[in-house]
């Protein structure tokens, strides 16, 4: 066995074990909040805490996914995805950012019809448009790099 194929196996196990840690939070998390008619009130609100502990358990996990498989991307991948982060998740945040802000200032509704307007909920909807925009950019952007190298 070679040096590379000893740590992409040492990394499997390691991405292994993580999504099984996940999925145990994810299990209590989940437990947490499908208990709250029989949580005792003085131990606070359950689907709070149930959810707090799965987001974090996602963002934890997300992390450190996103650290072994950015390892395991040979150079080219990663120069490609650098390259499409920067120009193409700039212009997407730029384009989707000037689309929010129009739509604010023409006091458009982009919430969907089932969503009541209130601040919070047009919050959301243009941070996620943003990141919508910032996503399509990329994509764009990513497959432009790769056509242009081949």
């Amino acid at each position: 066995m070679n040096a590379a194929t000893k740590t992409a196996a040492a990394n499997k196990k390691k991405m292994d074990d993580l999504t099984v840690g996940l999925c145990a939070l994810v299990v209590v998390s989940s437990g947490l909040t499908v208990a709250t008619p029989f949580w005792p009130a003085q131990l606070g609100s359950a689907p709070q805490l149930g959810v707090v502990l799965l987001a974090a358990a996602v963002a934890v996990f997300s992390a450190i996914h996103s650290l072994y498989w950015w390892r395991a991307l040979d150079e080219a991948a990663q120069e490609a995805h650098k390259w499409a982060w920067w120009w193409g998740g700039n212009t997407g945040l730029v384009v989707g950012g000037a689309g929010v802000v129009a739509a604010t200032l023409m006091d458009v509704n982009l919430l969907p019809a089932f969503v009541q307007r209130s601040d919070a909920a047009l919050v959301a909807g243009g941070v996620l448009g943003v990141f919508a925009a910032q996503a399509v950019g990329y994509g764009i952007a990513w497959c432009g790099w790769w056509m242009a190298r081949r």
